[in-house]
């Protein structure tokens, strides 16, 4: 009788443990969904080819885009594209509806609303084209001119200061994007626009506009994510940068 006793508690005690394991599996079968989940990195995607863009399908392509679309493999990262306009994506990234948009260049007025890796991505600066038999050949030439530009970008900023600085009448008409900016002065609605030197070497070659042979402002360019975001993506994407150009 004292050997039944002692054993009865055993069993009783197997329902017990089981009930534990399955717990415990379950318990981590809602960590790694929950892990998975937040892996998914929502990109911005506007229209400045060949550093980011749509394919004639419709499908994001680009320098920035071949990048995250390999860090993301690396890190085990989902990406979910979210097309827009450039401001338009500017202003998801501050609202936080994004966690990444790419091609932003570092300055002060960036650092204060978004937060960016260190490693740059590429290096850039701004060039103006203008329609053939314009005679465009310095900023001097500018003065009084109509210049298109991509609205709230950092050209716009530095041509501003620019133009001050040379007390030049100059005359800012921002587009959403580039297409419609050099549009404009195809159809002489302005005499000039800004790009920069990656758009305009792809888009340029075989058009009315040439290059005026002025440039202005390096720049280095990166992810931005929101000021508040996810510092860890950040750190990652600079681990990677890093490494690749090793």
């Amino acid at each position: 009788m004292r050997l039944f006793h002692e054993t009865l508690p055993m069993r009783a005690a197997r329902p017990t443990r089981q009930t534990d394991v399955f717990c415990l599996l379950s318990a981590l079968c809602i960590f790694a969904v929950q892990a998975n989940a937040s892996q998914k990195v929502r990109v911005g995607v506007y229209e400045n080819s060949p550093k980011v863009g749509h394919s004639a399908s419709g499908e994001p392509q680009g320098i920035f885009i071949d990048l995250i679309e390999a860090i993301a493999s690396d890190e085990g990262w989902t990406i979910e594209y979210v097309p827009g306009t450039w401001p338009e994506g500017l202003d998801r990234l501050e609202r936080g509806e994004i966690d990444l948009m790419p091609d932003v260049a570092r300055t002060r007025s960036r650092e204060a609303q978004f937060a960016l890796h260190q490693e740059p991505v590429l290096s850039d600066w701004f060039q103006i084209y203008s329609r053939h038999g314009n005679v465009i050949r310095s900023l001097l030439d500018l003065d009084g001119k109509r210049i298109s530009v991509l609205d709230r970008s950092i050209q716009q900023e530095a041509f501003s200061q620019i133009v001050e600085g040379f007390d030049l009448k100059t005359t800012l008409v921002p587009f959403p994007d580039y297409g419609k900016a050099a549009d404009a002065v195809s159809s002489g609605e302005t005499d000039a626009v800004i790009v920069n030197r990656f758009y305009g070497a792809r888009h340029f070659r075989d058009t009315l506009l040439e290059d005026t042979a002025i440039i202005f402002s390096p720049t280095r360019l990166f992810f931005a994510a929101p000021k508040q975001g996810n510092q860890a993506l950040l750190a990652a994407i600079d681990t990677r940068l890093k490494h690749y150009k090793a």
